[in-house]
């Protein structure tokens, strides 16, 4: 019994060769890049986030609620205001500033690091999960570069072909049980 595999071009990762279990599953999956293809990320802010600096350093970000089903059920129970403040302290009014689509993440621990008189890998630790926690909240995006995100082409062998992925070799008995 032969399955049918959808066409190349109606899928967007892998060849003939892959599984449709390992289609699926790419497309679930995330691009990970490593730590110094993510230090060239350069931080740009939500366009349609509202924000004012204060004369004390600190930035207030306006957040809308948000305008899915969820939000709207939520409103329907609960009341749940059109749109909420968060206040940025300094140092986070600074990395707000620094969002701006031109500095890298290097650039702005660099920064961090020699502002606020902290080690390169306590700015970095801290900066990166601030950058998390505020991508996270839609409040800003990640702009890499296309070949970060990109497969790799696999390395062909010695004899010239590609290596191909080794596929699970299915058995017919149940695990877990042994015939006697």
């Amino acid at each position: 019994m032969t399955e049918e595999l959808p066409q190349q071009s109606d899928l967007p990762l892998g060849n003939a060769q892959d599984t449709v279990l390992d289609r699926v599953r790419s497309w679930r999956k995330k691009p990970s890049l490593t730590r110094d293809q993510a230090l060239l990320a350069r931080p740009i802010r939500n366009p349609d986030l509202k924000w004012r600096a204060s004369g004390d350093g600190e930035v207030t970000v306006t957040l809308p609620r948000r305008r899915d089903w969820v939000g709207k059920l939520l409103g329907f129970f609960f009341y749940v205001p059109d749109s909420r403040d968060l206040t940025l302290d300094v140092v986070g009014a600074r990395v707000w500033e620094l969002c701006d689509g031109e500095h890298t993440v290097a650039a702005m621990v660099e920064a961090l690091a020699q502002e606020h008189r902290l080690h390169r890998k306590e700015a970095e630790v801290s900066l990166t999960t601030f950058l998390r926690d505020l991508g996270k909240r839609g409040m800003v995006a990640f702009a890499v570069p296309r070949e970060f995100l990109e497969p790799k082409a696999a390395e062909p062998d010695r004899k010239g072909a590609t290596p191909q992925t080794p596929r699970p070799q299915g058995s017919s008995r149940k695990k877990g049980r042994r015939r006697r």
